[in-house]
């Protein structure tokens, strides 16, 4: 997880320092000179213009500083529970953590609860199936990297969930990876039933773990597993087995199974080359190559890590981590770009459909 942690006071600066030895991921500390830690920071000097430079650029956020100062910073820059960052609040004092934005899908409810014991905080969280103790469908999309479908539908399937009310997990058995799908789901205690059962079963909501086009009369969402896309760079000449032994470990670091990847992506430079084509024909997935210039904007627009040898050679230095966000239409970084022998390789999750369109309406 790539977090930025904000403050505004020398007191919440040292406690930001505190909390980002506590808990995992890749954090950023941004201060104001006057109240700075002591410790290496990035110094701003107006939160709004701080957090619109960044809101798109982490997976989370935590303003150490008053409520009312971070939802005004936020505000302006809210989109979609789908591609929002996990967004915290914590008091100076470290009394206090609230979950205060994409609580489920981006991860905040659980981030809070990481941040708070850390620093010995109370986890501070409102969404309603949490506080019922009931696993909601976003919530495990989110730890199964799933996406979710229609967005517009998990209110009123969250509704029933922490209302007590009847609640069934379907899964379709022709889903690749279905098996390993239901395992993971017994360990967290949700039993599924077979998709041929649908109608078979009553209940007054349901989640759906499928790729085919469902329509239920009550309300439901669909979860998607094939919701990674994975974006490769490689020297002239790698072979296709050393591509699969970059794929397999990016996979492995990210915590990922091969059967969650819903395509692959490059640069059009690589439009010949034999070992990723043969790569992609054996795994049976598509893959798509993009102009240097779309990457670049793409890299330019995330601060992307770049190689000037790279970028002289092809036209853009960043060329996986471009080229995944570029195929999951923006999606979220789930690894980061990550050498490998001749290979570079990065990971995105997808976006909905109607969240990318949100997202690309709010910036025109």
């Amino acid at each position: 997880m790539k977090y930025a942690i904000v403050s505004v006071s020398k007191e919440g600066a040292q406690l930001g320092v505190r909390v980002k030895a506590g808990i995992s991921g890749e954090g950023t500390l941004y201060e104001r000179k006057d109240g700075a830690s002591g410790k290496e920071a990035v110094y701003f000097t107006r939160t709004l213009a701080l957090t619109a430079d960044i809101f798109s650029r982490y997976d989370g956020i935590l303003f150490i500083m008053a409520s009312g100062i971070a939802v005004r910073a936020i505000a302006a820059h809210v989109v979609s529970k789908a591609s929002d960052p996990a967004v915290l609040v914590m008091d100076e004092c470290g009394k206090h953590c609230i979950s205060l934005l994409s609580g489920h899908l981006g991860g905040a409810n659980a981030w809070a609860r990481e941040v708070s014991a850390a620093v010995g905080a109370d986890p501070v969280i409102t969404t309603a199936t949490d506080v019922h103790d009931r696993r909601a469908p976003d919530d495990i999309a989110r730890e199964l990297m799933m996406r979710v479908e229609p967005l517009a539908a998990l209110k009123p399937v969250n509704t029933v969930i922490a209302a007590g009310r009847t609640f069934r997990w379907f899964l379709d058995e022709s889903v690749e990876g279905s098996a390993s799908i239901a395992t993971r789901l017994k360990e967290k205690g949700i039993r599924t039933e077979p998709l041929d059962r649908l109608d078979a079963n009553a209940f007054d909501a349901c989640a759906i773990i499928t790729e085919k086009t469902i329509t239920v009369k009550k309300p439901f969402v669909c979860l998607r597993p094939k919701n990674l896309f994975v974006g490769i760079g490689c020297k002239r000449g790698t072979s296709e087995e050393l591509v699969q032994s970059a794929f397999t470990a990016a996979l492995a670091q990210a915590g990922a199974y091969p059967y969650q990847v819903a395509s692959l992506a490059s640069v059009d430079a690589k439009a010949d080359e034999k070992g990723l084509l043969d790569f992609a024909s054996s795994m049976h997935l598509p893959i798509h190559f993009y102009k240097a210039e779309e990457l670049k904007k793409i890299a330019e627009e995330y601060h992307l890590e770049s190689s000037k040898f790279v970028e002289k050679t092809i036209g853009v230095g960043n060329v996986c981590q471009s080229a995944a966000l570029m195929e999951s239409m923006k999606g979220k970084t789930l690894l980061p770009k990550t050498k490998f022998v001749s290979a570079t390789v990065a990971i995105a999750l997808g976006l909905s459909g109607s969240s990318a369109l949100d997202r690309a309406m709010k910036k025109k």
